[in-house]
């Protein structure tokens, strides 16, 4: 009877993991061609945000910026292989990566929730991160104002 279970729940797993595969989304190869250009101005030029990468950053992302020009030169996304789709949008994934500002970029964090032993992980971006810890510690001064706290105590200065 556990066999029975154990593959019942294998098969399920393995069926779920097929559905859940991603689907590859065809892009534009002239409109990543153009973009790559506007990127390549924009490094030249030392505006924007790729403008202000540091010297490797910036060398890195011609390197990446050449190996998918020359993956796309004179093609379409339906006559590249899936090998080479991949290694497109990785090129793409990364040049995109590279570009996002402090801000923009996502930093995770695993939390135990309270009164649990199960571990959450949680994503936010560096700005919303700030602005949490903005509000929470406007919250905390609120809330210490109403009670009355003063610096020298809660009976006041003697």
């Amino acid at each position: 009877m556990r066999k029975i279970v154990l593959t019942l729940i294998l098969a399920a797993a393995c069926a779920g993991a097929a559905v859940a595969a991603p689907e590859r989304v065809p892009f534009d190869a002239q409109a990543v061609i153009t973009q790559q250009q506007q990127i390549r101005a924009d490094i030249e030029a030392k505006r924007g945000a790729y403008g202000k990468l540091d010297i490797a950053t910036r060398q890195e992302v011609r390197e990446r910026q050449d190996k998918l020009l020359e993956l796309l030169n004179g093609r379409s996304y339906e006559q590249l292989s899936a090998d080479e789709q991949d290694q497109a949008r990785l090129h793409m994934a990364w040049i995109e990566y590279a570009g996002k500002q402090d801000d923009d970029r996502l930093v995770c964090e695993r939390i135990r929730t309270t009164g649990s032993n199960r571990v959450e992980r949680v994503c936010k971006t560096v700005a919303q991160r700030r602005e949490e810890k903005a509000a929470s510690k406007k919250n905390a001064d609120s809330v210490l104002q109403g009670r009355g706290l003063s610096p020298c105590g809660p009976d006041g200065c003697q």
